[in-house]
């Protein structure tokens, strides 16, 4: 056997391996054994475990195969022994207690050696036994024979903290940590004693309840979270005694009332009762349990307690857990999540036939005109209007489905401002399940990340696919809509060029597709721009075609009516070959007569040209079925001359000019309307004037009651 000799330990170790038995529920094993290497030098380390309750005193190693030790070295106050059988014996004068570490150097025949060792107590007795080997990145073998890789779940940043911040002795406290490994295991030990095994969440956080044992003289204590790898995160605080603390009197946590439903994006005050000067623990869990917002607050010295709880703008729609906890007692409250949409409009029935009337219902922005789209099932605009929104934000309007109406799914699109809603429903069949597809914005910066949102049935998987102007496929995905059917999909434009891109959605057999494009910029040069006719009707469909000087720009096409009002602007785009159509605008069913313009603007070109809307100007006209009635009796009202599904407000007023009755119908696409009133039985004999009002235009007429 070679002599022994002093090593020389090289600082170019280049990896190690930590090695463990298998994952449970704890990984408190005894002995911690990793080595490392470089060529024919190795160092072993063992650590005895926190959780262990025995010292080491004797280590014995040997060598795996034909492998054989050449020399080794120790630390200061360890001896060691290379015996004739190949086991060097290592003791120590000074005991290994739980939570320290020895070192032992030793150089090998062959590289890379398989490491068997022992660590005994001071009576002898074997306290672990296990095998090592080190990987050499240039040399890398795989050992099935051997332990697996060890799990680590603590991580640099991995950080925790304590509810409250200082624990008292004998009390419950809380652990709150994140930036963890997410589902994985860690031990948690108060002085070296292991207390529980605790699993990370899905999003790298911890919350768990443990307690102090009974410290005395206010000494400092170590908290320590653990991985199976070894790796460590530790507080140490001074522990104040129990009988030193102020104790407050004791008041049952509580939890006021809290709404059943918050928007996404609302704020909810929380408030109730605990003990005084306490702290308070408020956590956040979706459906799933998963945390989503760990927060703490300090109860006022009267007992009482508020909180304001934030529901996140892009926070997912479902039952929301709001968890409050003293430490003891606990007080839970669910709410639903639900959309935040300022615009939410639907029709009473699904189902309409052509010819017959559709009644929308729903909410908007109080006081704000909303600006109303139809699409028929082949996407042509067939209906638009603006509706006036009272004080108290409800809509009620009516809408004709003219007879021959192409039967399908319709898309109703309402819009104020920036806000804007969507509903469907079906012309001679029930509606179908679709997919709306719209860019946030029609043209996107070069490496501008571009949104799209994407609108169809709840929790549905869409295919996606992404086509240049040139039919060539850019890239392909799906994705998974959320519970109230919607989705903003991102695509990076870093690699797509400058040019005009459309991204189709398709289920089943629903699809829908966006335009978009990147990169295009303004300044068109000519612009020629016309429409295929020069009179239309209201309600009908326009077609404006038109080219430009320089091809892949963008344009502003607006269009107004002949009191010079905008009714409509169009973003669109020339593409590489300079055209450009506008397919999708409809004159309005009260639409006014006269010259229309039509605008095309690019930087500083820009072109018109004029249509004219034509059709009968009728006079506002009202009837009643006689001049005289009595009380309790029924009116049959009816005109003319109102503008195409117009709302017709009609008004009753006594002699005093004081309103008695107001009624709300819709004009029919001649401009007729008619409806019955009951008079009321209170009212008193004399002379009543009736009001009708389209919009536009208003008359009025009188009736007697005697």
């Amino acid at each position: 056997m070679r002599s022994y000799s002093v090593l020389v330990f090289s600082l170019l170790l280049i990896s190690s391996v930590i090695f463990v038995s298998n994952f449970e529920t704890s990984f408190a094993e005894e002995i911690i054994a990793t080595s490392t290497g470089f060529e024919d030098s190795t160092i072993l380390e063992l650590k005895n475990s926190r959780g262990n309750n025995a010292d080491i005193d004797t280590v014995r190693i040997w060598l795996s195969g034909d492998n054989e030790f050449k020399s080794f070295k120790t630390e200061e106050g360890w001896m060691g022994k290379n015996t004739p059988q190949g086991v060097i014996v290592f003791t120590s004068q000074n005991e290994i207690s739980p939570g320290e570490s020895v070192k032992f150097g030793i150089k090998t025949i062959e590289n890379n050696p398989v490491i068997n060792w022992k660590a005994l107590d001071l009576n002898g007795e074997i306290i672990s036994s296990a095998s090592t080997t080190i990987t050499n990145s240039a040399t890398s073998q795989d050992k099935p024979e051997l332990n697996k890789p060890k799990i680590v779940t603590i991580k640099e940043n991995s950080n925790f903290r304590f509810i409250p911040e200082r624990p008292a002795s004998n009390s419950d406290f809380r652990v709150v940590g994140e930036e963890f490994v997410p589902n994985q295991l860690l031990d948690f030990y108060i002085s070296d004693k292991l207390q529980k095994s605790i699993k990370v969440d899905e999003n790298g956080k911890i919350l768990f309840t443990s307690k102090l044992p009974v410290i005395s003289n206010d000494e400092r204590t170590e908290f320590i979270l653990r991985d199976s790898g070894g790796n460590e995160k530790s507080l140490s605080i001074r522990i104040p005694q129990l009988e030193n603390r102020e104790i407050a009197d004791v008041i049952k946590l509580s939890l006021g009332n809290t709404p059943q439903e918050v928007k996404r994006g609302d704020i909810i005050t929380l408030e109730g009762m605990s003990t005084p000067n306490t702290t308070l623990t408020i956590t956040s869990k979706d459906v799933n349990g998963n945390i989503l917002a760990i927060d703490t607050i300090q109860v006022r010295f009267d007992g009482k307690w508020t909180y304001d709880n934030l529901f996140a703008p892009d926070l997912d729609l479902g039952t929301i857990s709001i968890e409050i906890d003293d430490g003891k007692s606990k007080a839970l409250r669910n709410i639903d999540v639900i959309s935040a949409k300022l615009i939410n409009i639907q029709s009473t029935e699904t189902n309409i036939e052509s010819g017959n009337i559709v009644v929308f219902e729903g909410t908007a922005i109080p006081n704000q005109e909303m600006s109303v789209i139809i699409e028929d099932a082949i996407g042509t605009e067939f209906f638009s209007r603006t509706v006036s929104v009272e004080e108290s934000g409800l809509v009620n309007f009516n809408v004709e489905i003219p007879r021959g109406s192409v039967e399908g799914t319709y898309i109703l699109s309402a819009f104020q401002g920036n806000e804007s809603g969507i509903t469907i429903f079906g012309v001679g069949q029930e509606p179908e399940p679709i997919l709306i597809v719209r860019p946030l914005q029609l043209n996107f910066a070069g490496g501008e990340e571009i949104s799209v949102e994407i609108q169809g049935p709840s929790n549905a998987q869409v295919s996606i696919i992404l086509i240049d102007s040139a039919d060539r496929e850019k890239l392909s995905d799906t994705l998974n809509l959320g519970p109230d059917g919607k989705e903003s999909y991102k695509i990076k434009s870093g690699e797509l060029p400058t040019g005009a891109y459309t991204l189709n959605a398709k289920r089943g057999e629903s699809s829908g597709s966006g335009v978009f494009t990147i990169g295009l910029t303004t300044g068109s040069g000519a612009i020629t721009i016309q429409t295929t006719r020069d009179d239309y009707k209201q309600g009908e469909q326009i077609l404006i075609l038109g080219n430009t000087g320089a091809i892949n720009v963008l344009l502003d096409i607006t269009i107004s009516d002949p009191s010079e009002k905008i009714i409509k602007k169009i973003e669109t785009f020339s593409d590489r070959f300079g055209l450009f159509k506008v397919d999708n605008f409809r004159v309005p069913l009260d639409g006014a007569l006269g010259e229309w313009t039509v605008n095309a603007k690019s930087g500083g070109n820009f072109n018109e040209t004029e249509f004219s809307v034509s059709g009968e100007d009728k006079e506002l006209v009202i009837f009643t079925d006689k001049n005289e009635y009595k009380t309790n009796e029924l009116m049959s009202i009816s005109g003319s001359g109102a503008r195409q599904s117009a709302t017709v407000t009609i008004k009753m007023f006594d002699s005093d000019e004081i309103k008695i009755s107001e009624l709300n119908i819709t004009a029919k696409n001649n401009g007729e309307f008619s409806t019955i009133w009951q008079i009321p039985p209170s009212l008193e004999n004399g002379e009543y004037n009736m009001t009708v009002d389209d919009g536009a235009s208003n008359t009025s007429t009188k009736f007697i009651i005697n």
